[in-house]
């Protein structure tokens, strides 16, 4: 196997976004391109990266290959990408290990790093962030709620929700996104309203009732920092399914979708109390 990506910071912006959310990187390659899962504890929450074909000037691959490793030595590799690298990964079978080369034609220099791979555990489940959305959506049984918000807006939102303690109420209705947090001595709360030129391709199928679940802030924080100014969050709100967030990569405005970035977050099953 032996692939390779002409803009290595491509393969960068993905895994930075899942040091945070496990240990253990599970690895796809194929003829269509690079998958990477990295899971939390129970499942807490998921993270999904995919880059398409269309990426990658050279991959040669039979069928389909898997691979597990640590996360953290793929990805203190990578934060050592500058502006012009290029990537390989191939597979050394005699080692064991997954190789990966960056190299510059600036520079001329070229790093590389040999990482062992472990065995694949039996209960490993390819988590596919596109698959588990159509899942949920397509169920008629299922409230369902979707939109698009620039990343500065959650972020914002994020950041005064934080204010008000650890964990955050999502409220979905068919006006906006309402960020409640509220503790014994404090509370805040933020609002988007769905009129906001800065949140499109909104779809809220029950009108009269709305989503409500709560998560850890840790894990919005984060996800909130992810995103570059002008980038777009798609937000899925369900009422019996995870939380979905998803970035996607286009080479331009028009292009279809090249690559994405997705999280599921387990929501914390709220106390009649």
């Amino acid at each position: 196997m032996e692939l390779h990506l002409e803009d290595a910071k491509l393969m960068k912006s993905i895994i930075d976004p899942m040091i945070p959310v496990g240990e253990d990187l599970y690895i796809e390659i194929s003829k269509d391109g690079f998958r990477a899962n990295c899971k939390g504890i129970a499942n807490a929450w998921s993270t999904d990266a995919v880059l398409r074909k269309v990426l990658f000037s050279k991959i040669e691959v039979e069928g389909t290959e898997t691979y597990y490793l640590k996360l953290k030595d793929f990805a203190e590799f990578m934060k050592t990408v500058q502006n012009d690298d290029k990537l390989v990964i191939s597979e050394n079978k005699d080692k064991g290990a997954l190789e990966l080369i960056l190299s510059s034609d600036q520079t001329k220099m070229t790093k590389k790093i040999s990482i062992r791979l472990q065995t694949i555990p039996d209960s490993m489940k390819i988590f596919d962030t596109l698959a588990i959305r159509k899942k949920h959506t397509e169920n008629p049984n299922m409230l369902t709620s979707s939109s698009d918000i620039q990343t500065e807006l959650f972020s914002q939102a994020i950041k005064a929700a934080e204010l008000g303690g650890q964990e955050v109420s999502l409220i979905n209705k068919p006006k906006g996104l309402k960020f409640e947090a509220k503790e014994t001595n404090k509370s805040a709360e933020a609002f988007i309203s769905y009129d906001s030129e800065y949140v499109d391709n909104v779809v809220f199928e029950n009108k009269k009732a709305g989503c409500e679940a709560i998560y850890k802030l840790e894990y919005l924080r984060h996800i909130s920092r992810i995103g570059k100014v002008g980038d777009t969050l798609s937000l899925w709100m369900l009422n019996q399914g995870p939380l979905i967030l998803l970035y996607s990569f286009q080479e331009n405005a028009k292009s279809e979708q090249v690559g994405y970035i997705g999280f599921a977050i387990a929501p914390r099953v709220k106390s009649d109390s």
